[in-house]
């Protein structure tokens, strides 16, 4: 049995609503925010350079993430965005609408030297600069390159402020929240078209080309990693994707994705089986009542650990409560490359004493396996509301779906 295929006339996808670009207003309210916790902290200057919290400040982005960038802010509330000339015209797209008051760029044959340039005109910015806030922990800095920017700064301490910064983005604005939407319409959509495809003989690169496509086509922007498709024991490897398998009765195929609206990501996860076998029937039936065990305990107020415990307690009744991870979820957001997961984000997982409040997007993720032989999975992307919970990538399916 194979899927069916489209006729050569088939009518381009009708396109997902878009979202504007986001206010200028907003962005200062983001921007004033992180000035406060700067004058409470005694910072004189900031430094930003990861690229998620760069464009939450200031709107800028590139898919040149492993360049050196920042956007350093002054105690006034200056924003001078230093980067490689070759991006300046993704500074002038936004020049009008951003919080950036100075563009400084450099040249390819000083990108050995950038993080000193970067360093001096941050101590230059406050006369007097006494303590700079840096974000310790950002992926794509090399030690080689932050230790050029600790002695530019010298001898003005350095303290963290990255993770202010990220846990500002953890409550979803209005405008933030529309983004979240209109990627979880462009996803779900994605999602219905792709299982339609997803039949015995199929070849799960197959698959994976028809979501990147129809995404695309529905109006998602470049996501930060590729669908994540796998099938038979694929599905029981974490963090891979397709290898060139078909899609056979017996063993699970599952779809991993998101779509994309303005960098904000709205993933999901659906798992098809095709002749399940009596033991895959009882792992779907357990990740269905955990899953929505999870959705269930979702409120404002609720601790982190509360929708873990929630799901464990579902899969403890199945016996399979070890054959699932440590954390039944995750904060989303504006993501790049690698990967859709917030950074110092909340993880829904045992011991995690953070209390959730309206406006937080997660990730809930419920996957149930055996190491190398087969996974089970279904998630949803949520936001926390002052009612409870709403769940964003609503498709109507509740389960795995087993044919």
């Amino acid at each position: 049995m194979t899927a069916a295929k489209a006729p050569a006339n088939t009518p381009p996808s009708p396109r997902i609503a878009s979202v504007p670009r986001v206010s200028k207003e907003e962005l200062q309210r983001r921007l004033s925010a992180t000035l406060r916790h700067m004058d409470e902290k005694g910072i004189d200057v900031a430094i930003v350079t990861t690229p998620d919290n760069i464009y939450y400040l200031s709107g800028y982005f590139t898919r040149a993430i492993t360049s050196n960038t920042a956007l350093i802010i002054n105690n006034k509330g200056g924003a001078v965005l230093v980067t490689r000339r070759s991006d300046e015209g993704n500074y002038l797209r936004i020049q009008d609408e951003t919080t950036i008051t100075r563009f400084v760029s450099f040249t390819d044959d000083m990108m050995a030297e950038s993080m000193g340039l970067i360093g001096s005109i941050a101590v230059s910015e406050v006369p007097g600069c006494k303590v700079a806030g840096l974000e310790m922990d950002g992926i794509f800095t090399s030690h080689h390159h932050f230790s050029k920017l600790l002695r530019a700064l010298a001898p003005v301490s350095a303290v963290d402020i990255g993770v202010t910064i990220d846990r500002q983005r953890w409550i979803k604005s209005d405008w933030e929240l529309a983004c979240h939407r209109a990627a979880a319409a462009i996803t779900v959509e994605a999602s219905n078209r792709a299982l339609k495809r997803v039949q015995p003989g199929v070849m799960d690169s197959e698959i994976a080309a028809d979501v990147a496509a129809n995404s695309i086509l529905l109006g998602s922007e470049w996501v930060c990693t590729w669908p994540i498709i796998l099938t038979g024991a694929e599905t029981g490897r974490a963090h891979s994707s397709w290898q060139g398998d078909k899609v056979a009765e017996g063993l699970p195929t599952t779809l991993e994705f998101a779509a994309v609206r303005h960098r904000y990501h709205s993933p999901i996860y659906r798992t098809v089986v095709f002749s399940p076998t009596d033991e895959q029937a009882r792992y779907a039936e357990a990740v269905a009542e955990a899953h929505q065990a999870c959705l269930d305990a979702m409120r404002p107020g609720a601790l982190a650990e509360d929708i873990y415990e929630a799901k464990r307690a579902v899969l403890d009744r199945f016996g399979l409560a070890d054959r699932s991870s440590g954390r039944a979820g995750y904060t989303v957001g504006i993501a790049f490359a690698p990967n859709w997961v917030q950074r110092n984000g909340v993880d829904l997982m045992k011991g995690n004493k953070t209390l959730l409040d309206a406006g937080m997007v997660f990730h809930i993720v419920t996957l149930v396996g055996r190491p190398n032989v087969f996974g089970v999975a279904q998630s949803s992307s949520a936001v926390v509301t002052r009612q409870g919970h709403e769940v964003l990538t609503v498709d109507g399916i509740t389960r795995p779906i087993l044919v």
